[in-house]
């Protein structure tokens, strides 16, 4: 079984306001991982959200995307799309993987806004508790500090999905045998 990597920006407010909004997938990054460890291709693309069409100066601020790139960008439907054959599902099989359950619960959540399925996102391993469960640590560190831990720099731009999935693979690779499907 090969491993899909996947990391999402999404629509974001400053903490005082944010819960009074949904978030909405902004943008899609994700590798493809071979058992060995091998990175075999890459997928990125920016989301044009459905609800809230612009984008916080907090959200611009945290992400570098701008408002310009995101009126360019495709909605949900059609990103999901490409990424599906980008990724050849359903006919190969996949760990998908993300660090926490947040990027998870969006998939689903965006996938319900508009009407489409979700079960190709089975089996989900959530790298984060994983990671955490199997060093017996019972303090949560954040992926920065997991990937200094382990020997790794975080490298291009944070808070950008296709960077952010790459520096997950280092410590998906690392433990390739590790992980429970």
């Amino acid at each position: 079984m090969k491993f899909l990597i996947f990391d999402l920006e999404a629509t974001c407010w400053e903490s005082h306001v944010s819960h009074l909004y949904q978030q909405e997938i902004i943008e899609i990054g994700a590798c493809i991982m071979n058992q060995y460890g091998e990175i075999e291709s890459t997928f990125s693309s920016l989301v044009k959200p459905n609800i809230h069409k612009f984008l916080s100066p907090y959200c611009k601020n945290l992400t570098q995307i701008n408002q310009e790139e995101i009126n360019k960008a495709k909605i949900f439907p059609e990103v999901l799309d490409r990424f599906l054959d980008w990724a050849d599902i359903p006919d190969v099989s996949y760990g998908f993987c993300a660090w926490g359950r947040a990027d998870y619960n969006l998939i689903l959540t965006d996938c319900k806004l508009h009407k489409l399925d979700s079960k190709w996102l089975i089996p989900y391993v959530d790298i984060k508790h994983q990671y955490h469960r199997n060093k017996e640590l019972n303090k949560l560190m954040g992926l920065d500090k997991v990937l200094k831990t382990n020997g790794f720099e975080f490298e291009g731009q944070r808070h950008r999905a296709l960077p952010d999935s790459l520096n997950l693979a280092k410590l998906v690779s690392k433990y390739v045998d590790e992980w429970v499907f």
